[in-house]
């Protein structure tokens, strides 16, 4: 069993703002990387360097818990499609920008849309945010947009 170090236990977070995961990033080895660190698509600390880029985001949680790598609301951003998909009933069927990536019961339906926000050294960051939902227990939640 490994035991991580407290500076590989606070990579993800929590992180009360913006503020001090620019100052922890200030001070962790990227490897003499470029290293660039965005908040809901925002670059937020950036630190000259050589070779391939390091790149990582994060998300302000809707619960209040946090700056984080994860976050787990439906309000909240995600680095992946299944990650968002946690955040509802796994019979519902899911659209991804208006495409079906999974089938589900046909009257309860969640649709998903893909963010970009600034650039990084590999184009602009992608983020997925849950765009509406309709659980089939009340009016279908509208709302979220991209950050």
């Amino acid at each position: 069993m490994s035991v991580a170090s407290p500076a590989l236990a606070q990579q993800d977070g929590p992180f009360a703002s913006t503020a001090a995961l620019a100052s922890y990033w200030s001070t962790q080895s990227t490897g003499g990387s470029l290293t660039q660190i965005y908040v809901n698509g925002t670059l937020a600390y950036q630190r000259s360097g050589f070779g391939p880029a390091f790149v990582k985001e994060y998300f302000n949680c809707a619960d209040g818990s946090g700056i984080k790598a994860f976050c787990n609301n439906i309000f909240d951003g995600y680095l992946r499609t299944s990650d968002a998909m946690g955040t509802f009933s796994s019979g519902l069927t899911v659209y991804l920008d208006g495409t079906l990536i999974r089938s589900g019961d046909p009257y309860y339906s969640a649709h998903l849309k893909t963010c970009l926000g600034d650039m990084s050294y590999y184009g602009r960051v992608k983020y997925y945010i849950v765009e509406s939902v309709n659980d089939g227990f009340g009016p279908p939640y509208p709302g979220n947009d991209c950050f």
